[in-house]
């Protein structure tokens, strides 16, 4: 029989003991194997050379002014995707326009003037899943905008009422893009193409630096500290990194420069980076404009920027300064409610619009079939064929072609026709917002986009409700826009004078 026994060995420290000079020693088993070590990761490498202790910066804090057309979006408190994406109308979610009319309903009836039974006041078109409502009841934003024309007093819509000022809107159907301009001090920040999505320091462009300060901030001071990451090699003695991630065994490759340059970075002067916090605000142009570094040799050396380099650098600002956005954090993004893909077709030398959703229902195939031709045709019993002008157009696919437009170069909707019947019948205009310029009226251009913003692989164009909160807790709705890069563009076999074979009937 054979007996097998386990032991179980734990470190524990000794209370007891009252010599502290072993401890402070950092007795080790082998220490040349971690000088050796320290010696490759060139930790060994010191120079007679100071360390900061104390950090004293100046720093001051530009607000960014809200846009002319919406003061009630304020970028210190409002996230920055809300007050570039927002549009007219955003408030009237599904939820208040059924909720709105209900309560107007009641209201009008209980004060003896109910409300006329006018099929263009009832709630339609509404998104999936709520397409179940449409006509069951009154749709409490018509009822809003009509209100002066059917007698409604705006009391009866009770807190349904949209804000005091709609927020304008900044997108450019022409650019499938958002474009507006901020002011922050004497310096104007210009968001140019922006597709919809984060938006950020990168974001924009100032005309020039932020003037100087009238009057010189308080200085604050605060202790730094080393700039710590896995696999940094660590300043004291018979330390070790991190085992997991082992930079100095990452094989370089000379082809990729980056990849050298980290390695130096991280074995030669990785201990020599430091970091300190800068008190800042959401919504403001943080400057910096004095740092005084006190190092441990009773030296203070006064920080400058680098020339020509800056990790987060906005264009046409002072490397001093980095814009702070009140972002929206963990927003809540609904299902696609629009989606049109976008591309030029050389085959058939036009630009197509294919609306792919609306109103959060696919409807990509719906309308494509093509009606069977007559099924008679030789009366030999042979094989026939029957003639069309041309293919005839999915019922979702809309064409633009080259015009100019007030001297422009421009892609201009059209409208496609039946030709397979006896008589031409146009198919139906877009429904999608994407595809409509609310500036035409519905005239003729009813929508146009610049060739350069459509690339040779195409986009897709998405509209979607996001919702997120300020930074003093509210809640803030949106319809969010946003452009995205396609593999391939749409395309479709188009011809003319199309000699379609039938084949023989059974009976033949």
């Amino acid at each position: 029989m054979a007996l097998m026994y386990g032991t179980m060995h734990r470190l524990e420290a000794d209370p007891a003991q009252t010599d502290l000079a072993r401890g402070f020693t950092a007795e080790v088993a082998d220490p040349a194997w971690l000088l050796g070590r320290q010696w490759q990761l060139g930790e060994h490498q010191g120079e007679d050379a100071s360390s900061p202790v104390r950090i004293s910066y100046r720093a001051r804090l530009t607000p960014i002014d809200p846009i002319g057309e919406q003061p009630a979006l304020d970028p210190r408190s409002v996230p920055a995707e809300a007050i570039v994406e927002s549009e007219p109308g955003d408030s009237w979610s599904t939820g208040r326009r059924v909720a709105a009319g209900r309560a107007v309903a009641a209201a009008a009836l209980a004060a003896g003037t109910p409300l006329p039974a006018d099929p263009e006041l009832l709630l339609t078109a509404l998104p999936v899943p709520y397409e179940i409502l449409d006509g069951t009841g009154f749709d409490g934003r018509i009822l809003w905008r009509r209100r002066a024309s059917l007698g409604l007093d705006e009391a009866w819509f009770g807190g349904y009422r949209p804000p005091a000022q709609e927020p304008a809107d900044l997108w450019d159907p022409a650019e499938l893009s958002y474009s507006t301009t901020f002011t922050a001090g004497d310096a104007v920040l210009t968001l140019d193409r922006h597709d919809g999505g984060d938006l950020d320091w990168y974001s924009v462009d100032a005309d020039h630096p932020l003037g100087a300060a009238t009057e010189p901030a308080d200085a604050v001071e605060l202790y730094p500290r080393r700039v710590v990451y896995p696999g940094a090699p660590l300043p004291r003695w018979w330390q070790i990194e991190d085992a997991k991630v082992d930079i100095g065994g990452y094989p370089p490759d000379r082809a990729h420069l980056p990849t050298l340059l980290l390695i130096d970075l991280l074995v030669n002067q990785s201990d020599n980076w430091f970091t300190f916090p800068v008190t800042a605000r959401a919504g403001h142009v943080v400057t910096l404009d004095e740092v005084i570094v006190h190092d441990s040799f009773g030296d203070d050396w006064t920080l400058a920027p680098p020339t020509g380099w800056s990790l987060f650098a906005t264009e046409g600002l002072d490397s001093r300064s980095l814009i702070v956005w009140a972002t929206a954090a963990t927003p809540l993004t609904g299902p696609v409610l629009d989606e049109v893909a976008i591309g030029t077709d050389e085959d058939a030398n036009l630009l197509w619009a294919v609306e792919q959703r609306l109103r959060g229902r696919s409807v990509s195939g719906e309308g494509d079939a093509i009606p069977d031709p007559p099924a008679h045709i030789d009366a030999a019993g042979r094989q026939g064929f029957a003639y069309r002008p041309m293919t005839r157009l999915p019922r979702y696919w809309h064409p633009y072609e080259i015009e100019a437009i007030g001297g422009i170069r421009r892609f201009v909707q059209g409208r496609a026709a039946d030709l397979s019947g006896p008589v031409a019948v146009l198919l139906p205009e877009a429904e999608s917002d994407l595809l409509i310029d609310p500036a035409s009226g519905g005239v003729h251009p009813t929508h146009q986009l610049e060739p350069a913003a459509i690339p040779a692989d195409g986009v897709r164009v998405e509209r979607r409700a996001v919702l997120a909160r300020t930074t003093t807790g509210a809640p803030v709705l949106w319809t969010q826009r946003r452009r995205q890069p396609l593999l391939t563009p749409p395309a479709f076999p188009l011809r003319f004078d199309v000699m379609q074979p039938v084949p023989p009937t059974a009976d033949e």
